[in-house]
């Protein structure tokens, strides 16, 4: 059948008769109906498989197929095995056991993702409980200690300072005794040799009127 594609009859197949040939079985598989079918990518690989024959089957390599060598290369091995014949869609990648097996290793890794994000999410909730809790104490303390300090207030105790020491501030009524009972220039009893001047001069005036 092969050689009906000869269309003049002259007992050869040249480059476009063998590419005629091709474009039958390419059109098995690329539809040009098809948008997703590449009609380019159709059309390399009616090129590769153009110089693939010329390359394997055309032994004195003048660009032409004859019967005999086309008789020649069915002889060959790989011409005798249909599945290097097939096309990719016909050929099956994996098994239907092989396809089984995958899709159940793809189950198992899925729910083993599900399960650490639970985790993930129950370990985040347990941190935000923590923290909450913490900072509930926190405001506790806060709140004790500003009602320790007001209390102390009320009671006449002197407040702390920030280091825990007591802060003493004189009453003012204490100030105002020790003012009335030191006054300024009032009669304070002298340490002997604090003399006043005045004193001093009229004892020695006195001397000099007794010699």
């Amino acid at each position: 059948m092969t050689f009906l594609t000869d269309v003049n009859a002259d007992g050869f197949l040249d480059e476009q008769e063998l590419e005629a040939l091709f474009t039958k079985e390419l059109e098995k598989v690329y539809d040009p109906q098809n948008e997703e079918d590449d009609m380019v990518e159709m059309e390399e690989e009616r090129l590769r498989m153009r110089e693939h024959v010329m390359n394997e089957v055309d032994v004195n390599k003048d660009r032409l197929v004859t019967m005999e060598e086309f008789m020649r290369a069915t002889q060959k091995k790989e011409f005798l095995e249909p599945e290097s014949w097939e096309t990719l869609d016909q050929q099956q990648v994996f098994t239907e056991e092989e396809l089984k097996e995958f899709e159940s290793h793809i189950f198992q890794q899925e729910d083993e993702l599900q399960k650490q994000a639970l985790e993930l999410q129950k370990k985040r909730e347990e941190l935000q409980r923590q923290q909450d809790f913490l900072q509930t104490q926190k405001q506790e303390l806060e709140m004790a200690v500003k009602q320790m300090e007001h209390k102390k207030l009320q009671q006449g105790h002197p407040p702390s300072g920030p280091d825990g020491e007591l802060k003493f501030q004189p009453a003012a009524s204490q100030l105002d005794g020790n003012v009335q009972n030191h006054p300024v220039g009032g009669n304070q009893p002298l340490v002997p040799g604090n003399v006043p001047v005045q004193e001093a001069a009229a004892r020695s005036d006195h001397v000099q009127s007794h010699p």
